[in-house]
């Protein structure tokens, strides 16, 4: 096509483009966007995961004395494991009464920077998005309170007391 239009020999001004290149390459790009964002986010989540694993269970471990004062006072198994059940669901809950509505704002202002104005694209929460996250959240608190909880359950009363005397 470029040949015939220099053979005839016209000299207006004109765009030549192949569609096929042009779709390739933006679809190569797009490909190359979603493996940096992606990568990203997996790596912020593990960085999350293990901060909040170190946090709890520092906490824990912190708390050895206390926990098994009340162990040694006579608190059951199950009484006890109901109170790290409550104190679990409470960090959960703590952690998504202020992520939560961050994340809804910030979503809404990603959406009127990217719009700019278009009134024609509607704001939706992503509510999918929200659940996956609601449940992650507590699925990794949960999972880090009982990790941190065995390690409690597994030591000497006698010896956590002592230990915390000297």
């Amino acid at each position: 096509m470029k040949t015939m239009i220099q053979g005839e020999g016209i000299t207006v001004s004109y765009l030549f483009m192949n569609f096929d290149e042009v779709f390739e390459q933006n679809r190569n790009m797009i490909f190359i966007a979603n493996v940096f964002a992606y990568a990203f986010i997996i790596m912020i989540s593990l960085i999350t995961v293990a901060n909040v694993f170190n946090t709890i269970s520092t906490n824990i471990k912190l708390r050895r004395r206390e926990l098994a004062m009340l162990r040694s006072v006579g608190m059951s198994d199950r009484s006890f494991n109901k109170m790290m059940r409550f104190e679990c669901a409470f960090y959960g809950m703590r952690a998504l009464l202020v992520g939560l509505p961050l994340a809804v704002v910030f979503s809404f202002l990603i959406h009127e920077g990217m719009t700019l104005g278009d009134n024609s694209i509607d704001f939706v929460l992503p509510w999918a998005s929200i659940g996956i996250s609601v449940f992650s959240v507590l699925l990794i608190i949960f999972v880090t309170m009982m990790y941190a909880v065995s390690k409690i359950r597994k030591e000497n009363i006698i010896d956590a007391l002592r230990d915390d005397m000297d």
